[in-house]
């Protein structure tokens, strides 16, 4: 796999900073200036034993030095003159703290047609105050020339497809009181009637949910009608195939927006501005865990540094990268070549250099390396030995000004049967000896932004009354985060973990093969959020270790083990929430070839999720489930979760549902398909109305009411990634049947990587080739039929609903196609990011009008034809 061009040293979207390079302690230029590594000598001892090359001094807990500095706020304001028309109502804020030498503000205010200067209040902060309406208002910063956004306000979606911020300025002005009608609608549908900003949202749901409801009946209806009247007996192959298709197209709709319900829109707040304060001190310790297979070490350098950056006590903070390639094979002890470029690159960006180990001691930069053979692994399941590589500060010098946090490399000798990513991260859960109270998750391309901790962590929290029956039960320190000098804050035992969002940053606006998936993490996952129930991704997610130890770490036995985990704490009580907010960027893959074989895990992954899920409510409703023992508090915080009722089956079961039945449910692409080659070639429909208010009041009436709800229910996400989602459904329905297959045949598939998989070519591909050169052919066929056959224009309706049937199709497989086919012509290069093809459509658009001429001609003549004759 070659080199992929190298990201700058810097976080991508939504804002830069300046190129920082690997940190040592203040004295480092003691030390000389030689950065360079080397590779890790062969003195391994004995594996049969433990071993490490220096001792850690535990620091004493009073002689706490400085922290690495955080971003902190400054008290001078920028006033930037306005030249508006009108004047505004009100003085508002705004920042930006990502960086930069010149920013500008610009705004929807002046439909961003002035660049307002903000002044620089300290380096990368800059601040200004502007005069704009009392309104909700859309802005973005231009920084060095080039248009980012803040990820410390809100963001959407234009309808172009682009990232900006969104604040809404409420009047100083006491708001007036709501009206009884507005109470009273308030009540009945538990929606916010109250705040001005939120009607928007809140009418959107009350037509979500009324058009929701109705598309049953709706459905009823025109079922009834397609199977009794609508039908057309001359072509009985296609009829049925457009019944069983729009069949399973309404069960999907019906599961999938269930979880829209009631979608839930978080009020943000940072962990270092909570009120009450909550003390640094109690702070819980996080493990940052870094999953790495094949990716190239130099691809992983720039997640380390980002991680690196986090906001965060440094003395809190650790950085793991768990390799699952140090040792190539199963039961292997020889270091693979990529195992020691991975030591090598954790050695350079701890600032560690073996040649200089006395200095590096004595500066508090030094390494541990640990072996855990095989008698005193506590998951013989995940590892045969485990090898952890830990690299400074130890002791005092954790603490030190500027210090960085500890940096660890953790390798494991696999088992037989070794799980793949699961077994890698149960092997850092359970031995290594790791133990922060958080875990946060992360891809080996992922890069956190560095406030991903300080937007998270709060989600986990809980605030504490003086009259709480926690207060009175916790009479020892919280096990997650201490209570010397914090009683106003808790770890809330409830949540298990917090999801936010995949974002990439070598995505362009067109998205072409919907990487940015936003009808999930921008609609579907809020919407579960409502319920507690937003399922885990794999990445950019925030564990609790007291919740996965619980559980016996990631669940084996399916290869999208982060889905299969979080049905298990879901199915244990457990809530989860979502933070939609971008927090970390990451790389998608580059080709559709990549796309696809993602896909098909994706839905090989979700079969066997059901199966294991239907397999274990089996087998509880058999044999009784032995309960482990609790103390007081355990059963307390049960007590509470079973009587809350988050998560009752009901919804879980939709979401089960949901989750499986996916690739089996997107089959109808394919009848819709058949039955449109069908129409094309023959031109019998698989409908024949008897009338236009038969027509109307069935087929008409129930696509109005679904689209509708479908359209109010994803009002949050962008035009383009909609018409991204329904491209897709065709396109990707290949790597579903064949996903679909492998799982309930039990054929074995390779562990393909989730991001950044450089794959080119599949013959998964030409399935969609195929198809798009037979639609086209089809619809050529048609038109040539009724252009020069009189038989056509007796019915010239039919060819003109085939022609849309047919015309609709193409269009929506068409861009996935021609990018294979440009991959086979072009020849990109294998670090080469896959681009729309751009249509000549001006000559498009000039064929087009010709040939519409030609139909309306020949259909204006269908009058003076004598069908009986014929």
């Amino acid at each position: 796999m070659a080199a992929h061009e190298p990201v700058p040293n810097n976080l991508p979207a939504p804002y830069v900073s300046d190129p920082i390079e690997p940190r040592m302690m203040d004295n480092q230029s003691d030390a000389g200036t030689s950065t360079s590594s080397g590779m890790l000598s062969d003195t391994r001892s004995d594996s049969r034993s433990r071993r490490t090359r220096s001792v850690d001094t535990a620091p004493s807990a009073g002689n706490r030095g400085s922290i690495r500095s955080r971003h902190t706020r400054a008290s001078m304001y920028s006033k930037a003159p306005t030249n508006y028309d009108e004047v505004p109502n009100v003085l508002s804020m705004f920042e930006w703290n990502g960086g930069g030498r010149n920013v500008f503000l610009t705004g929807s205010w002046d439909n961003y047609t002035e660049k307002i200067p903000m002044e620089s209040v300290q380096p990368g902060q800059f601040r200004a105050a502007v005069q704009v309406p009392q309104e909700r208002l859309e802005f973005k910063f231009v920084v060095d020339g080039r248009e980012k956004y803040n990820p410390d306000y809100p963001t959407v979606h234009t309808e172009e497809g682009e990232r900006v911020n969104v604040k809404h300025i409420d009047p100083d002005t006491k708001p007036k009181s709501a009206g009884p009608m507005r109470k009273i609608v308030s009540k009945i549908s538990g929606l916010d009637m109250y705040s001005p900003f939120h009607l928007q949202e809140t009418v959107s749901m009350i037509i979500f949910r009324l058009f929701y409801l109705l598309t049953v009946p709706a459905a009823i209806y025109y079922f009834y009608w397609l199977a009794a009247k609508g039908g057309n007996n001359d072509a009985r192959v296609a009829w049925a195939f457009f019944f069983v298709a729009e069949i399973l197209s309404f069960v999907s709709a019906v599961i999938g927006l269930f979880g829209m319900w009631a979608p839930v829109r978080r009020k943000w707040r940072s962990l270092d501005s909570l009120k009450p304060p909550l003390p640094e001190a109690d702070w819980p310790t996080v493990d940052v865990c870094i999953a790495h297979y094949k990716e190239p070490a130099e691809q992983l350098r720039e997640t380390i540094r980002a991680a690196l950056r986090l906001d965060y006590p440094s003395h809190l903070l650790r950085i793991i990268v768990a390799d699952d390639g140090y040792f190539p094979n199963a039961k292997s002890v020889e270091r693979s070549q990529l195992g020691l470029d991975m030591y090598q690159l954790l050695a350079e960006e701890a600032g560690y250099d073996p040649l200089l180990e006395e200095v590096m001691n004595d500066q508090g930069l030094v390494e541990h390396y640990t072996v855990t053979p095989e008698e005193e692994i506590i998951r013989p399941d995940a590892a045969k030995e485990c090898h952890v590589f830990d690299f400074g500060p130890f002791g005092d010098d954790m603490y030190a000004p500027n210090a960085l946090p500890r940096l660890s490399l953790i390798g494991r000798v696999k088992p037989a049967n070794h799980h793949n990513k699961a077994g890698n991260i149960n092997n850092v859960l359970f031995n290594s000896g790791t133990n922060g109270r958080v875990i946060l998750f992360l891809d080996a391309d992922m890069q956190p932004t560095e406030n991903f901790l300080l937007r998270t962590v709060p989600l986990l929290l809980e605030e504490m009354r003086d009259d709480s029956i926690e207060n009175t039960l916790m009479v020892d320190d919280d096990p997650e985060i201490g209570r010397e000098a914090n009683t106003s804050w808790r770890v809330n035992r409830d949540v298990a973990f917090v999801q936010a969002p995949q974002r990439f940053h070598n995505v362009d606006s067109a998205d072409v093969m919907a990487h940015r998936n936003a009808i999930f993490y921008d609609g579907i996952c809020r919407g579960r959020d409502g319920f507690g129930l937003t399922p885990f991704v794999g990445t950019n997610a925030l564990w609790r270790r007291e919740v996965l130890a619980e559980i016996g770490g990631f669940v084996y036995g399916s290869v999208t083990e982060d889905t299969l985990t979080s049905n298990e704490v879901h199915r244990r009580g457990y809530i989860s929430k979502y933070a939609a907010e971008d927090l970390a960027y990451g790389e998608a893959p580059v080709s559709v070839a990549a796309a696809m074989l993602q896909r098909q895990r994706w839905a090989k992954g979700a079969i066997m999720n059901g199966m294991k899920i239907f397999q274990r409510a089996a087998e509880e409703k058999k044999n009784a489930i032995v309960s482990r023992r609790r103390g007081e508090i355990d059963e307390f915080y049960e007590y509470r979760r079973h009587g809350r009722r988050p998560n009752n089956s009901f919804v879980r079961a939709m979401f089960w549902l949901d989750s499986t039945l996916y690739p089996l449910l997107g089959v109808a692409a394919y009848m819709y398909i058949f039955v449109a080659l069908w129409y094309l070639f023959s031109g019998n429909a698989p409908i024949d109305p008897d009338s236009f208010v038969d027509l109307a009041s069935a087929f008409i009436l129930y696509y109005i009411i679904r689209y509708i709800a479908f359209y109010a229910a994803f009002t949050e996400v962008s035009y383009i990634d909609i018409l991204r989602s329904q491209e897709t459904w065709f396109s990707y329905n290949v790597c579903h049947v064949i996903g679909m297959w492998d799982a309930l045949m039990g054929q074995k598939m390779s562990w393909v990587a989730n991001t950044g998989a450089r794959a080119r070519r599949n013959w998964m591909e030409w399935v969609n080739v195929t198809l798009v050169v037979l639609i086209v052919a089809g619809l050529i066929t048609r038109v040539v039929l009724f252009l020069f056959q009189d038989e056509a224009v007796c019915r010239p309706w039919e060819a003109f609903g085939a022609l849309m049937f047919g015309a609709y199709l193409a269009v929506h497989m068409f861009p996935m196609a021609a990018i294979s086919v440009q991959e086979r012509l072009h020849g990109y290069k294998d670090d080469e990011i896959a681009k729309e093809v751009q249509l000549p459509l001006p000559i498009i658009y000039s064929g087009l009008t010709i040939l519409g001429v030609l139909v309306l001609a020949r259909w204006s003549v269908a009058a003076k034809i004598d069908c009986s004759v014929i």
